[in-house]
């Protein structure tokens, strides 16, 4: 299961920081000490161009998500068409709890997924395979890296993890965990030759 990105690794002290806060507390004569990920993360929230470009991105491509099932032959299947609807009711579905729930609806992941192509040039998410098969989650694709496999050349992705804890079957390699399964999803955007990782639009910025 993907680890989250805020999570210290010990289960404590596992308050989440509001990053557009904390972003304006950063020494701007020191940003050399940040990398250019991280670097992005904080004009989007202190440099008001940016933050409006994004803003204005995101309303502009926040159509209605449509599905539509189609035979081989390119008409239109309605049996098919009945499943794909009972698939995306399924995940727009709250999973089972007593308590808080944290929104997990497929527009909610599309504007997230919409935000890591904008920033990260890259978006990617993990189907979670629980007691209903119905969870998605997006994976920061900062965090992945690609290497390629002995004998056959394939590009092998591995999510780093800041404080990893081996679980039983995992394959890791010091902070990276080997993400190599049919349940995980990466795609780039404007990616060059030879280069699996993507290149987001406003990447110029860091200069």
């Amino acid at each position: 299961m993907t680890s989250p990105r805020s999570s210290n690794g010990w289960d404590i002290f596992n308050w989440l920081p509001k990053k557009y806060q904390s972003a304006h507390n950063i020494d701007l004569t020191k940003l050399q000490n940040h990398t250019a990920e991280e670097l992005l993360e904080i004009l989007v929230s202190v440099h008001p161009e940016i933050s409006h470009a994004l803003y204005n991105f995101l309303r502009m491509g926040d159509t209605m998500l449509t599905f539509t099932a189609k035979k081989q032959s390119g008409s239109d299947d309605k049996n098919g068409q009945r499943s794909l609807d009972a698939i995306k009711n399924l995940l727009d579905t709250p999973l089972p709890s007593p308590g808080y729930q944290h929104g997990r609806s497929l527009d909610k992941l599309d504007t997230i997924q919409r935000i890591m192509i904008m920033v990260r040039g890259a978006c990617a998410g993990e189907v979670v395979l629980n007691e209903r098969f119905n969870n998605i989650v997006p994976v920061d694709p900062a965090k992945i890296w690609f290497r390629r496999e002995e004998g056959t050349n394939r590009l092998v992705p591995w999510q780093y993890i800041k404080n990893p804890r081996p679980r039983s079957g995992e394959e890791s390699f010091g902070q990276y965990k080997k993400i190599d399964t049919p349940t995980f999803i990466y795609r780039e955007f404007d990616l060059m030759v030879d280069e699996p990782y993507g290149r987001t639009p406003i990447a110029s910025l860091n200069g």
